[in-house]
């Protein structure tokens, strides 16, 4: 028993000592110099950069390309569109705004010496040209848009009342040659509305000129020029402008205005009082009706132009001729109503017009009672006695 007990002593004495020795052959953590922990080792001379030099990337480094800056686009505003104008007493596009400009109506002989027509100057610029009665011949009033391109006008003759009338339907600067002093004609019954230096009378004028060559003689060679005119309203306080932003001329205009569904018009003949005869044919190559009259075209005499009508109206209204001593005509033009027929592209049919006060313009309507659309394009009105009046021969 005494001889375990020794045995066990020894043996943990034994244990102790290995395990003593085990922990002094340890360094110590205070022995380690700092400078092993901290400082980092010198890079060798073959590897250490120049100043200038840029760094080389690490070979596992993710190198990305810087992009090149993107150009901005420049924008190209959209360019603004030219504006549109149309021409009121056509329908047709012009290169001029005419929204609130007047017209200008002239008075022109319609009237023919030794059997031949007394040929009409300007009237191939005008948009417009009413043809109605006086005494026992016709008379035409030409109507323009733009008075400065007619050229040479002629032969200017004098007023009626009727003519004065449908004048002011337009609010056009009215241009005549003296005028009807007494009768039943006495134009200043319309010209008194005319206030605003718009009633050009040139009879005195230094504006307007005779000519000295037949047939343009006596009452038949007063002319002048659409130059002339239109200089001479620009410096007489002439009102330039309609009254209001939005004039109503009662025309509107579509580019099929053709009554293919009526009468076949591809001749008209329209018969005023005392026989006068004006006649109009149908022209598919030019578009429209041209004109002729005391067995002559037509023309105008200064370019030999014959003036194409798109569209004409043959309107009925009460005319009595002859009323006095002068053979003067009575006709109405305002404040009544009438038959009448419109042609266009070779074919008529029946329409109704009627027009209130002065200040009002004429008004067209189909016989289902729809407002009339006229032809883009110029207009030759006539007014007659009656529809009898007219024809349109095969």
């Amino acid at each position: 028993m005494k001889n375990k007990r020794l045995l066990s002593l020894i043996a943990l004495l034994l244990a102790c000592a290995l395990a003593f020795a085990g922990c002094t052959n340890r360094p110590s953590e205070a022995a380690v110099p700092a400078a092993e922990t901290t400082a980092e080792p010198e890079p060798s001379p073959s590897t250490t950069p120049e100043s200038s030099a840029a760094p080389e990337a690490s070979p596992t480094a993710k190198v990305t390309a810087t992009p090149e800056p993107t150009a901005t686009p420049e924008i190209t505003p959209e360019p603004t569109p030219e504006p549109v104008y149309t021409n009121p007493l056509t329908g047709e596009v012009v290169d001029k705004d005419y929204g609130s400009r007047r017209p200008v109506a002239v008075m022109v002989e319609c009237n023919y010496l030794n059997g031949a027509l007394i040929t009409q100057h300007g009237i191939a610029q005008a948009d417009i040209i009413y043809e109605m009665e006086v005494e026992k011949i016709t008379r035409n009033m030409a109507v323009f848009m733009d008075i400065e391109k007619a050229g040479e006008i002629l032969p200017i003759r004098s007023a009626r009342s009727y003519f004065v009338s449908a004048a002011l339907a337009y609010d056009a600067v009215f241009v005549h040659r003296g005028q009807s002093a007494d009768g039943a004609e006495f134009a200043s019954t319309f010209l008194q509305y005319y206030v605003d230096n718009d009633n050009i009378d040139l009879s005195e004028s230094v504006n307007a000129y005779r000519l000295n060559a037949w047939p343009y003689t006596g009452d038949h060679s007063f002319a002048s020029t659409g130059e002339l005119i239109g200089n001479f309203i620009g410096t007489a306080g002439t009102r330039l402008e309609h009254n209001t932003d939005s004039f109503d001329y009662g025309l509107r205009f579509t580019d099929n205005a053709a009554p293919t569904g009526g009468q076949a018009a591809n001749a008209i003949r329209i018969v005023f009082p005392e026989t006068k005869i004006t006649n109009f044919t149908y022209e598919p190559d030019r578009g429209g009706y041209t004109g002729s009259m005391f067995g002559s075209v037509y023309a105008d005499g200064n370019t030999n132009e014959v003036p194409v009508f798109q569209n004409v109206l043959v309107l009925a209204t009460y005319t009595r001729v002859g009323v006095d001593a002068h053979w003067h005509t009575a006709m109405n033009t305002i404040n009544c109503e009438g038959q009448g027929f419109f042609c266009n592209g070779g074919y008529c049919e029946p329409i109704t017009w009627s027009r209130g006060g002065y200040n009002e313009p004429f008004r067209y309507f189909r016989a289902d009672g729809s407002e009339l659309e006229l032809g883009v394009g110029k207009t030759y009105i006539a007014f007659i006695d009656g529809t009898w009046s007219v024809s349109f021969p095969a």
